[in-house]
């Protein structure tokens, strides 16, 4: 930023949002250090010096020559009416006339052109200058004398000379992209606040809805059924209104790794591990009040465990926009994709029918179904372990249905507790991994 004269505005905001902005030459400024953050090895520049002044543009191409001299780039730009001292500065010119080429080579060959034509360069003006009045007296150049060999660039070995192919290392990658990835989801004010706010009302609400149901009757056995499956429809469709900021972040992204800027691998990292914290806390703002409102099972262990459960669906709901978004081509393509892919899903979770009566070819999207497994999990925890004697429904003063009888009914083990917390964090990486995989497939296309 010093070197471009940008230390001043360091602390200052610009583009979508900025309150005040920078100067019309600050943003060409702002534009080319964006470029040499990454340290590219091919450099394309329209108009550097456009809205600055001469002192100004020349320390702008004293700088990007300095890059091609000692950090082995190719810079190509294009410039109109540059002055004399910064016409030295380029190794080859390329003058065009209607969609020509007039002229492809050094400064001095240009000279000796016009010279040959009979052509006297006034003292007072530059060389490139004159040749832009005289440009019927310059012949178009063809293929043939592009490839002459006067026309080869000065220091050509430096060419040859392998760059680094990233800049920094992969944890530094993840660790910078982390960062930026962090200061997004607190500057989307709406939606940081929106999620935050719709978890404890959402969770406040359903507990004073489902808080006053008694124990001991079927009704209450369906009712925190219902509880549990309303309660993951939301969970799972809340984190799906991400879905534009991530279509465009995908936008920089295959901007930024088509020159190079980073690993696919590290955006994808960054992105997942900065999300951990966010979303745990807004299934903590979810479940706190929800939990003991409703009445659950009365102890630490089934609360924490009832946590956990809500972040991975969040989790994994996070991780399927994601996936979806790096896949889809728009907004509206993207919510049609993932609301009928969660409809499906609720519908072969095992709530609405049961396993044994989904036909054979459908059966797969019995295991595949996002709501299949922590549906079970929350029955497990509310009717397994200390919740076993719990009963579930009472006749004449007697209990004829305990909770640990309940999941035997449902063909549910103790064990799978555990086990579909697995299954979970299987979809949350399976996910994650898919993306990594479009991304690259993505980005690797685009290069090509």
């Amino acid at each position: 930023m010093k070197e471009l004269g940008l230390d001043h505005i360091a602390g200052s905001r610009i583009g979508e949002g900025s309150s005040h902005g920078i100067s019309g030459g600050e943003r060409r400024r702002v534009s080319i250090g964006v470029e040499l953050v990454h340290d590219p090895k091919v450099l394309l520049i329209d108009e550097p010096t456009s809205g600055l002044d001469s002192s100004s543009a020349l320390h702008i191409l004293s700088l990007l020559k300095f890059m091609v001299v000692n950090q082995c780039k190719t810079i190509l730009l294009t410039i109109h009416q540059p002055g004399f001292r910064i016409l030295e500065l380029f190794d080859r010119l390329i003058l065009l006339s209607n969609g020509c080429v007039l002229h492809n080579g050094s400064l001095h060959l240009l000279e000796e052109r016009l010279k040959y034509a009979g052509h006297s360069i006034p003292s007072h003006i530059n060389v490139l200058e004159f040749a832009i009045e005289i440009t019927n007296s310059l012949h178009v150049q063809t293929s043939e004398t592009f490839n002459g060999s006067h026309f080869r660039l000065p220091n050509s070995n430096i060419i040859q000379t392998k760059c680094p192919t990233y800049v920094n290392s992969h944890f530094n990658e993840v660790l910078i992209l982390g960062e930026r990835f962090f200061k997004n989801i607190f500057r989307t004010k709406e939606l940081f606040a929106t999620r935050v706010i719709q978890a404890v009302l959402v969770g406040t609400i359903l507990g004073t809805v489902y808080m006053n149901v008694k124990d001991e009757s079927k009704v209450t056995q369906q009712t925190r059924l219902g509880f549990f499956a309303f309660s993951l429809s939301f969970l799972l469709s809340s984190t799906t209104e991400g879905l534009p900021i991530f279509l465009q972040e995908r936008r920089i992204f295959m901007r930024e790794t088509l020159r190079g800027a980073y690993r696919v691998s590290s955006y994808v990292l960054a992105n997942t591990i900065v999300f951990l914290p966010f979303l745990l806390l807004v299934a903590l703002l979810y479940s706190t009040p929800v939990y003991w409102l409703v009445g659950l099972r009365r102890d630490i262990d089934g609360f924490l465990y009832f946590t956990l459960v809500v972040w991975m669906v969040v989790l994994m709901s996070n991780s399927f926009t994601v996936c979806f978004s790096a896949l889809v081509p728009n907004f509206i393509m993207g919510a049609s994709v993932i609301a009928g892919l969660m409809g499906s899903f609720f519908l072969f979770s095992g709530y609405f029918i049961a396993q044994e009566n989904i036909p054979n070819y459908w059966i797969f999207m019995h295991y595949l179904s996002l709501f299949k497994y922590p549906f079970e999990s929350l029955m497990i925890n509310e009717y397994g372990g200390q919740g076993d004697s719990k009963c579930l429904d009472n006749v004449g003063g007697e209990c004829v249905l305990y909770g640990k009888e309940y999941l035997r009914q449902q063909g549910l083990k103790e064990s799978q507790k555990w086990s579909n917390l697995a299954v979970m964090f299987g979809f949350i990486v399976g996910y994650r991994v898919l993306c990594f995989c479009i991304l690259w497939f993505r980005s690797y296309r685009t290069r090509k």
